[in-house]
Parts: structure tokens; C-alpha cells; sequence
């Protein structure tokens, strides 16, 4: 994308940005363009990766980044680079642009993004210590907005791709690009991709607490699963667990589907 007719000089990062500074010759940012192109490459395909969106999106990324870096030098004068100076911009205006045009909720006017975002973070700071059904009013009120309208934004982004990792940005150690944008991006990111487990999770949990204990005990000993915590424990067969409940394996097969379409409409509801 970034091809040159000549064979420039390679230079530091930065003395690109510095030259140009010094002389008002654009060719210095179109040979930093040139040289950085296959890092950019490699940092956008990490991305694309790791957020599960479509390789065409590449060129929209890198006339992001670009966009950001002329936008920047233009006022440039920093014994930071130029790089760093910029990497919190880029991660931000790359996340935006995948949860405004990646996501399933696509966003009228600026106004409403900002009450997204804005949603979002309240839930990530509430949600370790409290419900949902505590969290919605807690945010309508605060907000001024209806509950209706607080459940609508937060189930909007929950099928959102892109999945929190903080090992991603951690380990990066080519450049400085992304060195430091884990604290920056963690509330939105973290919150999006929650929210629709927690969801399920709080209905599962509410749907089991209305089984009979033996039924609950099936689903325990044949799914491994804790009907309380939700955390996983030890399988059993179908046959240890009829055993264990004083019922036959053909029995126990029976009452565990009814025990499933009956979690099934519950967590419907």
C-alpha cells in the first residue's frame, strides 16, 4: 500500500518524524509509511485475529493509523516518539470503529455511542458485586434514562466479538504501539464481551434453584456442574449417577430431559 518509486535511506522511527518537522518534506512520512507498512501488518493481523473480524478490514486500519500519525505530527514537538505519543489514539479509534461497524447494534449519532460507552462502564464497575436486576435500575437512575432502555444498550453489545485478553497487549513487544493500552481499553472490552455469560449465568442459576434437590443432584453428578456455584466438579456416568439417586439408567435418562426442557422454559422466561 505504502510502495515507493526509489529505494530510500532506512532510518530510526522517529527521525522520520524529526526530519520532517525540520524541512516540511512529506516524503519523510511516506518513507516511514513505507518501511513501517509490514509492522503495521503484522500489528493489524494480531488484531483482526484475535477480535475474530474480516481480513478486508485491514485497509480501514491502516488509514486509521495513518489518518492518526499525519493528524499528530502536524503539532509535533515531543522528545517522546511519536509512536507512543499516538498508541493510545489508535487502540481507541480501532475499537471504536469495530464496535460501531463489527458489532450487531449500530449507532444513530455520536450521542447515542457516548451513552453506550457510558453504560457499559457503569456495568463493568457494578457487576462484581451485584445483580443485574440491581445493576439495570442502579444505571437507569443514575443516567436518567428508562430501564427498558439500559437493558437494550447492554444485551446490544453482548454479541460483540472482540473478547478481553490482557495477555494480548502484555506480551507485545515490538515497538511501543500497544504497551501500555490494556489499562485504557479494559472496562469497555471486559464489560461487552460479560455481559450475555453473566446474563445466562444469572438465569441458570435462578431456573436450577427451582428444581427438586434430587433433580439438581442429576444434573450435578451427570454434567459435572455445581447447581449453586456453577463451578465445575467431578462427571459421572449416567449409570454411577442412577445408582447414587436410587433410580434406574433408563430411569435417570428419562428424568434428566424432562429436567432439561424444564430448565430450557425457565431460563425463557
Amino acid at each position: 500500500m505504502y510502495e515507493l518509486e526509489y529505494k530510500p535511506e532506512r532510518l530510526d522511527w522517529n527521525v522520520y518524524f524529526i526530519r520532517f518537522k525540520e524541512t516540511g518534506d512529506i516524503r519523510f512520512f511516506r518513507e516511514f509509511l513505507h518501511f513501517y507498512e509490514p509492522v503495521l501488518d503484522r500489528k493489524i493481523g494480531r488484531f483482526i485475529e484475535h477480535y475474530e473480524l474480516e481480513d478486508y478490514r485491514a485497509e480501514d486500519f491502516k488509514q486509521i493509523f495513518s489518518f492518526l500519525l499525519w493528524e499528530e505530527l502536524q503539532s509535533y514537538d515531543s522528545e517522546i516518539p511519536l509512536l507512543q505519543l499516538i498508541k493510545y489514539k489508535v487502540q481507541t479509534a480501532w475499537h471504536e470503529y469495530v464496535r460501531v461497524n463489527c458489532g450487531n447494534f449500530q449507532v444513530d449519532n455520536r450521542h447515542q455511542y457516548l451513552l453506550l460507552k457510558k453504560i457499559a462502564y457503569l456495568y463493568y464497575q457494578k457487576k462484581d458485586n451485584n445483580s443485574l436486576s440491581e445493576i439495570i435500575p442502579e444505571i437507569a437512575a443514575e443516567l436518567e434514562i428508562t430501564e427498558e432502555n439500559v437493558e437494550e444498550y447492554i444485551i446490544a453489545v453482548s454479541t460483540f466479538k472482540p473478547k478481553y485478553n490482557a495477555d494480548y497487549y502484555a506480551n507485545d513487544d515490538e515497538d511501543v504501539l500497544y504497551s501500555s493500552a490494556m489499562d485504557s481499553v479494559a472496562n469497555d472490552l471486559d464489560t461487552e464481551a460479560l455481559y450475555f455469560k453473566l446474563l445466562r449465568q444469572e438465569k441458570l442459576n435462578s431456573a436450577l434453584a427451582d428444581l427438586r434437590k434430587p433433580d439438581r443432584l442429576l444434573i450435578e453428578y451427570v454434567y459435572g456442574i455445581c447447581p449453586k456455584c456453577l463451578k465445575n466438579k467431578d462427571k459421572k456416568t449416567l449409570r454411577e449417577a442412577s445408582m447414587l439417586l436410587g433410580l434406574t439408567e433408563d430411569g435417570a435418562e428419562k428424568k434428566l430431559k424432562k429436567i432439561l426442557n424444564k430448565l430450557k422454559k425457565n431460563m425463557e422466561k
